[in-house]
């Protein structure tokens, strides 16, 4: 490579050989002269850019240089950039900061934030404390977004607002009034919603509760941070009072009124409209197998070894299967227009089972069988040890329940969320 005058790929095999054998001298050698051809080459490109005018290009070019002699440093060899370099790439960086600020400036008055920013950015590049150039730069990006906020507001699109403040709070938590701005987006595009006690339509006495339960544990946990649910034990007398149900649309003025006195704008009921629960038996069948045993030969050279021999026995399969169904149905009622804004039906089936064999002897010596005769392949061996080991305990069907009534709440948390998403833009 040397040869060829490729003295950057030379140098790099140079200073592989210094990082495999830091004694190797002629390598060193051989670096120092390589690598210095690289550095003078680089400082060669610098002050062509620099005769040019070119301050962005001279300066990243010793920079380079900069960087490639400090790469050299890992291996123990020193070179040296002569002062003049230093001093000239000293005033060009200064004469280039001040030019680079004004424009920033510029840009920044001619409320083209844009281009403000990539000039701001490319100063805190070369000198990161560079007078006020960070909080320049803070403003460039999030003066757009805070006056999209305002914007989206004035449009009563709030969660559009929320999330453009959000994305000025998280560079700059004290910007302007953008928390106030933000937490009033939240509340007028709040969808605050009453879970209300579920019909039972099941042979179940108060299963229902489980249905309620699990839904307002689910839709607590929402990441939407317009959705809040609220559970009250008291609105059933209060909507008796003022006959609103979840069978069909109620009086548009009697919603408003119950909503003002519950504190929410919609209400979110049900009813569980199927359980069934399926215990199976546990089966049990007898299977006939082989057991492996050794026995002690001679052959014709009097020499003992032993031969694996097989014998008939017996061994069990179990199998069980339990299982649950669970069906409810949800409405989501508005408080404003008295009008139900979801009605669906959700069901789950969820079931466990268990097969597995069972042998009173040593497990690691137990064949299948087919037609009468023994199995010894690998495949047929390791399917019947999975069965042997395999879990004999089975979900019991009121964990099944649990579990059904987990997924169905889910389900539920996902709808009201998407409704969320589209009342609230």
């Amino acid at each position: 490579m040397e040869a060829a005058q490729l003295n950057l790929e030379a140098s790099n095999y140079y200073k592989q050989a210094l990082i495999k054998k830091p004694e190797y001298i002629e390598a060193r050698e051989a670096l120092t002269r390589t690598g210095g051809q690289v550095l003078n080459d680089k400082l060669s490109t610098f002050f062509q850019e620099s005769q040019l005018g070119n301050k962005k290009e001279a300066i990243n070019a010793f920079l380079a240089a900069k960087q490639y002699k400090n790469s050299l440093e890992i291996v123990s060899v020193n070179l040296t950039i002569p002062s003049h370099y230093n001093e000239d790439f000293v005033e060009i960086k200064k004469t280039y900061l001040i030019e680079t600020y004004e424009k920033g400036l510029q840009y920044l008055d001619q409320e083209d934030y844009d281009n403000a920013e990539a000039m701001f950015k490319e100063i805190v590049r070369l000198e990161p404390d560079y007078k006020d150039t960070k909080k320049l730069k803070d403003i460039a990006y999030t003066e757009p977004y805070y006056r999209k906020g305002v914007q989206f507001l004035e449009e009563n699109k709030y969660r559009s607002a929320y999330n453009a403040f959000l994305e000025v709070i998280s560079t700059n938590p004290d910007y302007k009034d953008s928390k106030e701005l933000q937490e009033l987006a939240l509340q007028l595009g709040l969808v605050s919603v009453g879970l209300i006690p579920f019909e039972n339509a099941t042979q179940y006495q108060n299963a229902q509760k489980k249905a309620e339960a699990y839904n307002l544990d689910a839709l607590s946990q929402t990441k939407d941070p317009f959705l809040k649910v609220i559970d009250r034990t008291n609105y059933e007398q209060l909507l008796n009072e003022q006959k609103i149900n979840l069978s069909g649309a109620v009086n548009e003025s009697t919603a408003s009124e119950a909503g003002k006195l519950l504190g929410v704008k919609w209400l979110l009921g049900g009813t569980l409209l199927d359980m069934t629960k399926k215990t199976g038996e546990l089966s049990r069948q007898k299977k006939e197998g082989f057991k492996s045993f050794k026995v002690k030969k001679t052959n014709e050279a009097g020499e003992e070894y032993y031969e694996t021999q097989y014998k008939r026995t017996v061994y069990f399969e179990y199998n069980q299967r339990n299982s649950v169904m669970v069906s409810v149905q949800i409405k989501l009622i508005s408080l404003t227009t008295g009008e139900i804004e979801v009605s669906k039906i959700f069901s789950n089936e969820i079931s466990d089972q268990v097969q597995y064999y069972s042998y009173d002897g040593d497990a690691s010596v137990l064949f299948p069988s087919k037609d009468g005769k023994v199995v010894t392949s690998n495949n047929e061996k390791r399917q019947m040890d999975q069965y042997l080991s395999s879990r004999q305990k089975i979900k019991s069907v009121e964990a099944l329940t649990n579990d059904a009534f987990v997924d169905l709440a889910k389900q539920v948390q996902s709808e009201v969320e998407k409704f969320s998403y589209y009342y609230v833009k």
